[in-house]
């Protein structure tokens, strides 16, 4: 299992410090959100040096706070297309192995669905155009299934793939999966998957520290350990005690000595 952190587990660290705490955890990897790159007003040079001198892979996960490149609102969206763009250019800069981005979600809900569908393919064409000329893989995140959200299960996300051609990866999130759903199904049904991120969530809440939510964990885990795909365990923590990430590595050494799953 190669394993990267989310750089947002670790908010109030600068990237070079996330990268160091990655290696000293005897981690694959990091994945950098580009939003605690700019918090920090970081230099993408110096981190794609640092993580080459720490032996760590970088991945990014685009900005996604306030965006959405199918809004109704034409200048929200073009200036979505704006953010990301900036986000491909910093994959770049960072040598990512790939790059993580959210696609749009309905401005009303239930409302005009045709309408943003048509932007999000569009648009998401735009957006591999650009990266290709940057070498750099764009891999689409499925959502969780929520108001507004529009790519939540692996139907909807693999007719997508369809209409916007070959090029697209895709994130597969186990929180973002209905409790009343497989996760293993889900990972067999859905195509081009190249990344997987990992955490757990309740009925009111996702994205919670490994053994504290209702995914059944144990099943899905045994199945990601013979995965050779960044597997990105995920979270928010602005506190500098690590205890989110320290919570995710506990569960796993424990599932680990009991289940002998390879991490």
């Amino acid at each position: 299992m190669k394993l990267f952190i989310a750089s947002s587990l670790c908010w109030d660290y600068h990237p070079n410090e996330v990268i160091t705490i990655a290696k000293e955890y005897g981690l694959y990897g990091v994945e950098l959100w580009a939003e605690h790159i700019y918090y920090h007003q970081a230099n993408p040079a110096e981190i794609r040096i640092h993580a080459e001198m720490e032996n760590i892979e970088l991945t990014l996960h685009a900005s996604s706070w306030d965006l959405n490149i199918c809004s109704i609102n034409k200048g929200i969206q073009e200036q979505s297309i704006v953010e990301l763009k900036k986000s491909i250019d910093l994959a770049a800069a960072l040598g990512a192995l790939h790059m993580t981005f959210h696609p749009g979600r309905l401005t009303v809900k239930n409302y005009l669905v045709e309408e943003h569908m048509r932007a999000l393919v569009t648009n998401t064409k735009r957006l591999l155009e650009y990266a290709a000329v940057r070498e750099v893989v764009l891999s689409q995140e499925m959502m969780e299934p929520i108001a507004k959200e529009i790519l939540t299960e692996p139907k909807a996300m693999n007719h997508f793939l369809e209409q916007v051609g070959p090029g697209l990866q895709v994130t597969l999130d186990i929180a973002h999966t209905p409790l009343e759903e497989n996760n293993e199904v889900y990972l067999e049904e859905q195509q081009r998957v190249n990344s997987i991120h990992v955490s757990d969530s309740k009925r009111d809440r996702y994205h919670v520290p490994l053994g504290e939510g209702e995914i059944n964990l144990e099943e899905i885990l045994l199945c990601l350990g013979e995965k050779d795909l960044p597997i990105v365990l995920e979270g928010m923590d602005t506190d500098r005690s690590l205890s989110f990430l320290k919570k995710h590595l506990n569960f796993l050494h424990k599932e680990w000595k009991e289940r002998k799953i390879s991490i």
